[in-house]
């Protein structure tokens, strides 16, 4: 996902956020994290792009022949023990811990790879895990205008 996304939103809404005090900030970020975190993670489980699109096909496997059912790719890596949303208030953050975090880092760039022990290496296609939709980005420009009345209306 490319940085400043949400720049000219944020540029607008900037002189209301600082009239937040932290504690208003943080639970603002929190929320919002936890909103991605949950969308995102239903996002991976159907193996789909942030455009809408599914995900490149996975190579072929001689022992996924034998499996019948469900060969989608990522089947754990949405769980909440990966999947981290975090809010602090300067910023809120979704992101993947641990092992989890080298094989998202890899398949999200596209990147070359050790695919068993011996060393054998391989360039996985680019597949987007993390990354805004435009329903997401309606709802964090919603939710921080929310907070933002609903501060200024206490006050």
């Amino acid at each position: 996902m490319a940085d400043g996304v949400l720049d000219p939103f944020v540029d607008r809404i900037q002189a209301l956020l600082v009239k937040l005090n932290d504690g208003q900030r943080k639970a603002l970020a929190r929320d919002i994290s936890r909103h991605l975190r949950g969308s995102q993670a239903k996002r991976i489980r159907e193996n789909k792009n942030p455009d809408g699109s599914d995900f490149e096909d996975r190579k072929p496997q001689p022992e996924m022949r034998k499996r019948k059912g469900n060969l989608r790719m990522f089947r754990k890596i949405h769980r909440a023990k990966n999947l981290k949303a975090k809010g602090t208030a300067d910023e809120a953050s979704v992101a993947f811990t641990g092992f989890a975090n080298r094989v998202a880092r890899v398949h999200q760039y596209g990147l070359r790879d050790r695919v068993n022990e011996r060393g054998l290496q391989h360039k996985y296609p680019e597949r987007e895990l993390l990354g805004l939709t435009d329903e997401e980005r309606d709802y964090i420009e919603e939710t921080m205008v929310k907070h933002v009345d609903a501060a200024l209306n206490d006050d």
